[in-house]
């Protein structure tokens, strides 16, 4: 008849109501939360830039540790420069681990490290802000009761850049120069009493091995 439209069975119509059914059933793909975490060119950053504030936190510290030195301008300025880069270069120091993943010594080396990075700072705090408030004997009972702590943290200092230097210089992970760069901190400590003053020996080992640690970080950014 004219004016009517004959639907056949299995219609259009009934497709596309079949369409919408199985579109609206089908689960949602789960989404991925974001990942907030720094990326490893960012952790390299943050050794380069706490090796720069490690470096330039001791080249601002007086030469010796009297009372005098209490009363230096920088005194306390040095203290919380170096204590800011040491924990900038705890807190990237994933970035080296996966420059020095392929040797074991390396990564002790690095754990050692990150342990006296962390430290450090306790003992930073304690020398720009107490010993300038207490008498210079009271300090000294103070530090004899921390000598735990300092070695804690020192020996760390001290051995941890030793077997990062063994593993680099024996897999080549990184520059020759910047293997042997990082005993700065060892040379001057050892080399310290031996010299006039004991920072002669001490501050420039340290500014050697901030500098040295923020090449290391650049070197792992890739």
């Amino acid at each position: 008849m004219r004016g009517r439209t004959v639907r056949a069975f299995g219609s259009t119509d009934f497709e596309e109501d079949e369409d919408t059914m199985t579109a609206v059933s089908a689960p949602l793909a789960p989404t991925e939360a974001p990942d907030h975490r720094a990326g490893l060119r960012m952790r390299a950053l943050a050794v380069v830039a706490g090796g720069v504030l490690f470096a330039l936190g001791n080249a601002l510290h007086p030469w010796e540790h009297n009372e005098a030195a209490l009363t230096y301008p920088t005194w306390v300025l040095s203290h919380l420069t170096f204590a800011a880069g040491a924990l900038l270069i705890a807190a990237g120091s994933g970035a080296l681990a996966q420059r020095l993943a392929p040797s074991r010594v390396a990564l002790v080396g690095l754990g050692l490290l990150w342990l006296g990075m962390v430290l450090m700072p306790v003992g930073a705090y304690a020398e720009a802000y107490v010993a300038p408030a207490v008498d210079q004997d009271v300090f000294a009972g103070i530090e004899e009761s921390a000598a735990i702590l300092n070695v804690v943290y020192a020996l760390p200092v001290l051995l941890g850049p030793l077997l990062i230097a063994f593993g680099t210089l024996r897999h080549r992970l990184l520059p020759v120069w910047v293997s042997l760069a990082l005993q700065g901190t060892l040379i001057g400590a050892v080399l310290g009493p031996a010299l006039p003053k004991e920072g002669y020996g001490i501050i420039p080992g340290t500014v050697v091995f901030g500098f040295a640690i923020a090449a290391a970080g650049w070197a792992a950014r890739r």
